[in-house]
């Protein structure tokens, strides 16, 4: 990623936490992308559609998987 937009940008200065910070917890606790979207305009009042998100983070975020 660049420059952030706009956005991107003002999301993260409402939230107490980076964005990616935000995005990896939710998504560690199973959240989906369109929950994720919905919390994120509940706590900084900026509507981001959940497609936007998931384009934001879709090369930044990687899954692990363990088998016990």
């Amino acid at each position: 990623m660049t420059q952030p937009s706009h956005l991107y940008q003002l999301i993260e200065a409402r939230l107490d936490v980076s964005l990616a910070e935000y995005v990896a917890a939710g998504l560690s606790a199973r959240k989906s992308w369109r929950t994720l979207a919905i919390d994120i305009e509940t706590a900084t009042g900026c509507h981001v559609s959940f497609e936007t998100l998931r384009g934001w983070f879709t090369d930044r975020i990687t899954v692990e998987v363990k088998v016990a």
